[in-house]
């Protein structure tokens, strides 16, 4: 992840605007609390996609990034299958970054 990645979600992390790991990301968008969705492409396939259809389902935007050991490095955790964003605002300038790309972020 570039340095402006790292710094994003620093920025989300330091605010107490992330949440992190399948089940509180899980719980936090049927509570309606998610804005952004960022999912390890080494996560497991289930978890994939029944993060995706969740996400699909609460209109959340997802992006892909490479492993969940980086995730985990970015957030100072262990390693993390998925991060939510919670912050409007936040999200939406991650999204704007990782679609300009200036994030090293995949999208799906």
């Amino acid at each position: 992840m570039t340095d402006a990645a790292a710094g994003l979600l620093g920025l989300c992390r330091r605010a107490g605007k992330v949440i992190s790991g399948e089940t509180a990301v899980q719980s936090a968008i049927l509570k309606n609390e998610v804005k952004l969705l960022i999912l390890a492409c080494d996560a497991s396939k289930r978890s994939q996609e029944n993060l995706m259809q969740l996400a699909k389902d609460n209109n959340i935007p997802v992006f892909h990034y490479s492993t969940k050991n980086e995730l985990g490095l970015l957030l100072g955790k262990a390693p993390r299958a998925a991060v939510a964003i919670t912050d409007e605002q936040l999200a939406r300038g991650i999204a704007g970054a990782m679609e300009r790309g200036e994030v090293d972020l995949y999208t799906s």
